[in-house]
């Protein structure tokens, strides 16, 4: 009996033993876990103060103040006349930490990021239309992101040197001889002027473009024959990669003739590439009347017209572009419409109704931009269009980029970017000032 109680108190103090260090765990776990959940908290309350605190700062500390005597040299490797020797004549002509030379993507970024941390308020920008819209989304994208709410106010200043292939941009702002603005005397020829007159040249604006929503910006775009060329001149540089004399050859604007002449227009000739669209703009919009003296006629929305959009066309078109200058690639005067308006943030809308047939014989008048037809050739002012397409997909490009296949896009002027004017006005009228040359701040 004796033996039975022993082991009976054994097992209650076992049993006990075992209760008691359950609830030290139990104890423990619990402890741990509110600690754990009091410091995460802590944590998240720490994070959350942080965010407001830098958005705080953000909207406290805006991009440096511009100083338009500092001038920055942007090059881009990949612009087809940035050779060795343009890259040396600009390490020699200014010092090297003014001197950016990018050949990808992150590089031009981080030159972007560089431009405006210092304050530059001059850049000079070597490459074609593409080069130069790279360039002024990165600087726009850097000074948003360093707080400034519009990042096109007070922006820098440009000179457009015409090193690329599609030089529309430069042929604007430099006029007739802007061929005397290229390669290594160009370069330094923009460079002396700036130094020895900076403070004292007049400034010229150019609306800059936006598809949709892209942070991208750019002074041309749009779709149809010129989205297809470009598609088809690609095509035609991948295909003689393997021969570089043939490709050099190919990568000037010759190369746009040949892939048009060989592969474009026959593509259209079989109907391989129709393009139905409906094009819509907002109020503010004009159309250029060719039976009136090219008089811009005001559009009015009509009361069956909803959303406050106006239906300017709906049906077969064999380009929708847009254009912030008159000229396109190559020296096209696609959009001749383009600087006509009084206000210095409209734009020209092209759409082309025109088949091969009507092209060929007339391709001289379209070059020159002296082609006129009510039917064929439909021009438009305004600041914001907006188009889809009826049937399928289609590409569509900006400044010689390709943006790939879509159903719809948006085109906006988000504002103006300021070039140094080095052509001025006429010297009968030089004491004249206007808009879109000034020297004042945006």
């Amino acid at each position: 009996a004796a033996a039975n109680i022993d082991e009976k108190k054994k097992k209650k103090k076992k049993k006990m033993g075992k209760s008691f260090i359950l609830l030290l765990r139990v104890s423990f776990a619990w402890t741990w876990q509110v600690q754990h959940r009091i410091g995460v908290r802590s944590i998240d309350y720490e994070i959350q103060y942080r965010k407001k605190r830098c958005r705080h700062q953000v909207s406290r500390f805006a991009a440096p103040r511009l100083d338009e005597s500092k001038t920055a040299v942007l090059l881009s490797l990949n612009a087809r006349g940035v050779s060795k020797k343009v890259v040396k004549m600009a390490s020699e002509c200014v010092a090297t930490e003014d001197l950016y030379v990018t050949g990808s993507l992150e590089e031009a970024s981080v030159a972007a990021r560089e431009i405006v941390n210092k304050g530059y308020g001059t850049v000079i920008s070597g490459g074609g239309d593409g080069t130069l819209s790279l360039a002024v989304s990165q600087i726009c994208s850097a000074r948003a992101a360093a707080g400034e709410e519009i990042p096109l106010r007070n922006f820098p200043r440009f000179v457009a040197l015409p090193l690329g292939t599609g030089n529309a941009v430069a042929r604007y702002v430099f006029g007739p001889r802007y061929r005397s603005w290229r390669g290594t005397k160009g370069l330094k020829r923009a460079i002396s002027a700036l130094q020895q007159n900076s403070m004292h040249l007049t400034d010229l604006r150019v609306p800059v473009l936006r598809v949709d929503n892209s942070p991208d910006l750019c002074f041309i775009a749009g779709c149809g024959f010129d989205s297809f060329i470009l598609d088809d001149y690609q095509k035609l540089r991948r295909s003689v990669s393997a021969f570089p004399g043939l490709r050099s050859v190919l990568s000037s604007v010759f190369g746009y003739f040949v892939a048009t002449a060989t592969s474009t227009l026959p593509q259209y000739a079989l109907g391989n590439r129709q393009m139905y669209v409906k094009v819509s703009a907002r109020s503010g919009v004009a159309y250029v009347d060719p039976r009136r003296g090219d008089a811009a006629l005001p559009i009015v929305k009509s009361d069956k017209e909803e959303n406050n959009f106006i239906v300017l066309y709906q049906g077969k078109a064999t380009i929708v572009a847009v254009g912030a200058t008159p000229f396109y690639g190559g020296g096209m005067r696609l959009f001749p419409f383009a600087r006509a308006a009084a206000s210095v943030d409209s734009v020209n809308l092209r759409i082309a109704r025109m088949s091969p047939l009507i092209f060929v014989p007339n391709a001289f008048g379209i070059f020159t931009g002296s082609y006129r037809s009510p039917e064929a050739a439909l021009d438009f002012i305004g600041d914001e269009f907006f188009v889809e397409f009826t049937e399928g997909t289609h590409p569509v490009q900006h400044s010689g980029d390709p943006l790939g296949n879509r159903y719809a896009f948006r085109l906006s002027v988000a504002g103006h970017v300021r070039f140094v004017d080095f052509l001025g006005l006429p010297s009968a009228i030089s004491h004249l000032s206007s808009t879109a040359t000034a020297t004042v701040d945006n």
